[in-house]
């Protein structure tokens, strides 16, 4: 593990780090020490199951992420286990008396812990300085929140804050990433390293966490050293400025995106239109994006008056988009003027101005929604144009169902030859297709009921839906692998269903949609189901 930071690094996306109260100052894990305490932490956490599954039991909670301090099923109970004690440290937050964090977790471990700079003591007790929690396969330190007296916690004490990756957005993020292994892969605005150290534990070549703040690249460096992991290096610089000259198989970034008129908290703030730092990244993917690379981003998009969030993404990678294809994962959209109305009625004397003046600037830029999803770019290296889509995301999307976009986006893109391959695969009917079919009043007493609007709708890859009939059902219902698209035509069109005179290429233009959707599975592009939803 390698951790540069140079003193100098600043940012014209990014304020400088300082604290918003300047009587605040955030304590840090410690770097200098040996490799046998990192051992004997390791040891420590493994010993008394602090892990995913021993948190989540203990703690009566279905996941850790989007974990809110203090609102579980073994809050308020004197710690009885090592795990408890652990939780309450680095969980909770509270303190703990120095003997029952020996006798609990065992002789000499408040020492460990005061060393690493994991607590500090106070009055015999100990005090976890950090958030110290598991995810993902990984033990993360980041800063822990300030509570106020009333118990209302804050993630935005200083300008500097290494932000948790326990969040329901980090899991959006990290859900999709790509595969790394025998990769080189940079994290951009990295924060507490998890993709990077995600990466690594993978079996990348070599990762790399870049962030602006030298506070975020200490912890990154100490979350390395944390997880035992080699082959990663910490640096402290403006996006791809530590790196310049060199190009990576993946790079992700989850990057600020919050519109504000200043960047006051660094990890949250990302210009007027929240898009500065992703349209700098993306700006640079057709420098530092190596062929057949992969780019992975989780952020918000502004839709405005006549161009669209995927045409305004495609437009960021400037002259060289074509060599480029392109999704739009979707998790969510937000209406503009919902939203200012909502920050309006939330605001006070303080924060309205600036609400007041953000309003102003999207009326200037014509903004009508923002987007919040996940932007995937592959640099496909083909003679061709770029292609592009844009998609809703399942909550349970994975990589492997970008993967199958990619690939269905890769065919498409062959024209003709992209029919043939299709006619000669056998089409299935999705094991997740539902079929909805809706009834009215006839009038005639003797059939009261006449079938109206029906659509068929899936979940996988992606949420779609498509209207059909009764009719429709059946005929899909009918595709069960066993034939080629070439083979069911020919059966139609002998039975009278379809006229003779349509053409294959025909026939395959009307079943595509159907193909892109999922409702229709093929031989020829596989779909990756999720077994918790299939």
């Amino acid at each position: 593990m390698t951790l540069t930071m140079p003193p100098t690094a600043q940012s014209a996306t990014a304020a400088p780090s300082s604290a918003l109260d300047p009587a605040l100052a955030l304590p840090r894990p410690n770097l200098d020490v040996s490799a046998a305490d990192f051992v004997a932490l390791r040891t420590l956490l493994t010993g008394h199951r602090y892990d995913v599954p021993g948190v989540c039991a203990r703690t009566e909670r279905g996941d850790l992420y989007d974990f809110t301090p203090r609102t579980h099923a073994r809050h308020g109970q004197a710690p009885e286990t090592g795990l408890d004690a652990l939780i309450h440290l680095y969980y909770d937050c509270h303190t703990l008396d120095r003997g029952v964090c020996d006798r609990l977790l065992g002789e000499g471990s408040g020492d460990l812990l005061l060393r690493l700079g994991l607590a500090s003591l106070h009055e015999g007790e100990i005090m976890g300085t950090v958030l110290m929690y598991p995810t993902e396969a990984l033990w993360l330190v980041s800063d822990r929140p300030v509570f106020s007296a009333a118990g209302s916690i804050s993630y935005e004490a200083v300008s500097d804050f290494v932000y948790p990756s326990n969040t329901k957005s980090v899991r959006v993020f990290l859900a999709t990433l790509p595969p790394s292994r025998g990769k080189r892969v940079l994290e951009l605005c990295s924060g507490t390293g998890v993709a990077t150290l995600m990466a690594a534990k993978a079996g990348a070549t070599h990762a790399w966490a870049v962030d602006i703040t030298e506070r975020c690249t200490h912890f990154a460096a100490f979350n390395a050293r944390l997880n035992d992991l080699e082959h990663v290096t910490s640096l402290q610089g403006d996006l791809y400025a530590p790196l310049e000259g060199q190009q990576f198989d993946c790079i992700v970034a989850h990057p600020p995106y919050i519109p504000s008129t200043s960047t006051e908290i660094i990890y949250r703030d990302g210009g007027e239109d929240g898009e500065q730092i992703t349209r700098a990244i993306i700006g640079k993917l057709p420098e530092y994006l190596a062929l057949d690379g992969i780019f992975h981003c989780t952020c918000q998009i502004t839709a405005r008056e006549g161009a669209p969030a995927l045409d305004r993404v495609r437009a960021m990678l400037g002259d060289a988009a074509d060599e480029f294809d392109l999704i739009l994962f979707g998790r969510g959209v937000t209406d503009v003027k919902s939203h200012f109305v909502k920050q309006l009625l939330n605001a006070d004397v303080e924060t309205e101005p600036g609400v007041v003046a953000l309003m102003r600037r999207f009326t200037t830029l014509k903004v009508r929604q923002m987007e919040y999803g996940t932007i995937i770019i592959r640099r496909h290296g083909m003679p061709r144009r770029g292609t592009a889509m844009a998609v809703t995301r399942h909550l349970d999307g994975t990589w492997g169902q970008v993967a199958w976009l990619l690939a269905m986006q890769e065919l498409l893109a062959d024209g003709t030859n992209a029919l043939d391959v299709l006619l000669a695969s056998r089409p299935r009917l999705s094991p997740v297709a539902k079929f909805s079919l809706n009834y009215q009043i006839s009038g005639n007493p003797e059939d009261p009921w006449r079938a109206a609007e029906g659509f068929l709708s899936v979940e996988q890859p992606v949420p779609a839906r498509i209207s059909a009939n009764g009719a429709d059902a059946a005929f899909l219902s009918s595709c069960a692998g066993d034939r080629t698209f070439a083979h069911i035509l020919r059966d139609l069109q002998a039975e009278g269903t379809m006229p003779p005179t349509l053409t294959p290429h025909e026939f395959m233009h009307t079943m595509l949609p159907l193909v892109l959707s999922g409702v229709l599975e093929t031989d020829a592009l596989p779909i990756p189901f999720v077994p918790s939803v299939r």
